[in-house]
Formats: C-alpha cells, sequence, structure tokens
C-alpha cells in the first residue's frame, strides 16, 4: 500500500518557504504553461492551466490562468538518474545522481509545462525571446531547460550550473506553444525569473518580469485532501508572519 506524507511533515516543508510563497495553489499533474498576454502596451506574465489539470488535489472543471505567484509547480520523486558523459554537466551534478524532470513529453504523473504565446499575433511582432535572469534554490540545487535532439543529445536553453548570462535564453515562435525539459538536481523550493522581451511593430521594445515557483520533493506525492490542507497551512504560515 503506497503511503502518504503527513500534515506535519508538509507544514515543516511550508516553514522553509519565504513568505510570498505561502499563499499559493499547488500543481500536481496535467497541462499548464507558462504564458504572456499583451495589452495596453504592456506584457502579461501568468499561469495558463488547461481543463482537466490538478490543482489542490482536484481536476480543474475548465481552463484557469493563475498569477506567477499563485501558483507552485509539484515536482514529486526523482524521474531517474542523471545521464553518464560530459554532453549532461550542464545539468550540475555527477552522472548517477538524483534528477527531478518535467519532461517535453506528457507524463500524466507530473505537470507537462509548456512555453506559450499563443495570446499574442503574430503580426504584430518581429521578435520574441524568454530569458532566465535570476535564480534562487536551495543549497547545491541547479535548475536546467533543454530540448533533445534527433540523436537524444540535449540542446540546453537555460542552466544555472555556469551562473546566469545572456546564453540562458530560449527564442519564443510568436504565437506558438514549446514543450522542453526542466530540471532539477535537489529537493527544496526553486524560484525562477524569467524575463520576456519583445520588439512590437508598433510599441517598440517591450518587457516583463515574473517569478515562477516550483517545488521538488523526496516524498510521494500526497493525497488530494493533504494537498487542500498543505494550502490551508501555507495560509495559516503567511497570516501569522504577516
Amino acid at each position: 500500500m503506497k503511503s502518504f506524507p503527513s500534515l506535519t511533515l508538509l507544514a515543516v516543508t511550508l516553514a522553509g518557504l519565504p513568505p510570498a510563497a505561502h499563499a499559493f495553489s499547488v500543481l500536481t499533474a496535467g497541462h499548464a504553461d507558462i504564458g504572456v498576454g499583451y495589452e495596453a502596451g504592456e506584457f502579461h506574465p501568468h499561469w495558463h492551466l488547461h481543463e482537466g489539470t490538478f490543482v489542490n488535489g482536484a481536476p480543474l472543471p475548465e481552463e484557469a490562468e493563475f498569477a506567477p505567484d499563485e501558483l507552485l509547480a509539484y515536482v514529486s520523486d526523482p524521474s531517474g538518474a542523471r545521464p553518464p558523459g560530459s554532453t549532461w554537466d550542464f545539468l550540475g551534478t555527477s552522472a548517477g545522481s538524483p534528477l527531478w524532470v518535467l519532461p517535453a513529453v506528457e507524463d500524466h504523473a507530473r505537470p507537462f509545462i509548456g512555453l506559450a504565446s499563443e495570446e499574442l499575433e503574430s503580426a504584430d511582432w518581429t521578435s520574441l525571446h524568454l530569458r532566465l535572469v535570476q535564480f534562487a534554490g536551495p543549497a547545491g540545487g541547479h535548475f536546467s531547460l533543454w530540448q533533445t535532439d534527433a540523436l537524444g543529445n540535449p540542446v540546453v536553453q537555460m542552466a544555472t550550473s555556469n551562473g546566469l548570462d545572456a546564453s540562458d535564453r530560449f527564442e519564443l515562435a510568436v504565437g506558438g506553444h514549446h514543450h522542453l525539459n526542466y530540471g532539477f538536481t535537489q529537493p527544496g523550493l526553486y524560484e525562477l525569473t524569467l524575463q520576456w522581451d519583445g520588439q512590437h511593430v508598433v510599441d517598440g521594445a517591450v518587457s516583463a518580469r515574473a517569478t515562477y515557483a516550483f517545488g521538488v520533493t523526496v516524498i510521494p506525492e500526497p493525497r488530494p485532501a493533504t494537498l487542500l490542507a498543505l494550502g490551508f497551512l501555507g495560509w495559516l504560515a503567511f497570516a501569522r508572519k504577516r
């Protein structure tokens, strides 16, 4: 019989989170996009969740949007181990070490996260790209974003193991939708600050930043009731700090 973490353990996990991360909903499985809209000359980053995506232990009855700081993507037990070979050194961990991955191909037990710009009109933009500009994570933890080529070799888009620079970016097809691999090397809270930079045909250069949170654990995926309690306990912790 599968065991589940106690509410006490989940409360202890929450205690290590910063106050801004305490009032959140928890995404555990299903299709969700890190998206961006455009209105009145400004980008509007958000989470776009598809119908049936699991939030706080229950499937959404219809599509929904969340502000970046209203949702935490939950990454459960490791997906496997870091492959051997120097081509995987960008992950920032040694071969054979545990690796938590949200894959580019849908796994119904994990969040399936896309990068979407479908709310933008392609005729309005001459360029659009996404950069990782700030990163916070657990001690020894690294984040990577990559694709694989036809031979299974990684094509790295972002990696924190060698610091952040101009190479930590992904070119977005305006009006498009992309799925890549999200990798994490240690359990803990990861906060990724992303920046959208675009060139609008009328408004010129447009830019915006938003921070997205991912919670990586070594405990089994909690029951729906536990997830609901997790959100409640998070709200209590946030209220106490205020």
